[in-house]
């Protein structure tokens, strides 16, 4: 069909790109900051592929000004995590202290690391890089905005 287009997909949920759901095209086809919200039309799995269709892209000329895109969904667009799941840009601009209560710096960033996210934190001119495994997080409260670990003693060392 054209004006289809094929994604890469991070999240593992394919209920995320259910016809209607809203979403902003960023990247390569956005003007001066602008970046176009429009709406998934269908998605589809083909050939272990995802394939996406999104309203007002009708022309595979169209669709190739979306080459290298990111495909982002509002925070309020967003399905509800299930009971004890959360999506990781919540997880920034929450403190981390240790079990004992010392307080490490605050989640800056969640990086990929091909696998394994890891947590980027940072406080003053220092900078810990916390894997995201659960050895090591003890606990995770987003109301209260802090995230609880149990780091071993040479891992900070590891991030000087």
């Amino acid at each position: 069909m054209k004006g289809e287009v094929r994604i890469e997909q991070i999240l593992q949920d394919d209920s995320i790109f259910e016809p209607g759901r809203r979403v902003i095209l960023s990247g390569a086809a956005s003007r001066e900051g602008y970046e176009p919200e429009t709406e998934i039309e269908f998605f589809r799995r083909q050939h272990g592929r995802c394939v996406a269709k999104f309203r007002g892209i009708d022309s595979i000329s169209e669709a190739e000004k979306y080459i290298g895109s990111e495909i982002k969904i509002p925070a309020d667009a967003l399905p509800a995590p299930k009971e004890g799941w959360f999506y990781t840009f919540q997880l920034k601009g929450c403190r981390v202290v240790t079990t004992h209560g010392e307080y490490i710096g605050t989640v800056t960033d969640v990086l990929d690391a091909g696998g394994t996210e890891i947590l980027k934190v940072d406080r003053k001119d220092e900078e810990t890089l916390i894997p995201f495994a659960q050895e090591y997080l003890k606990r995770i409260e987003l109301d209260q905005r802090e995230i609880e670990v149990d780091l071993p003693e040479d891992l900070r060392d590891l991030n000087k």
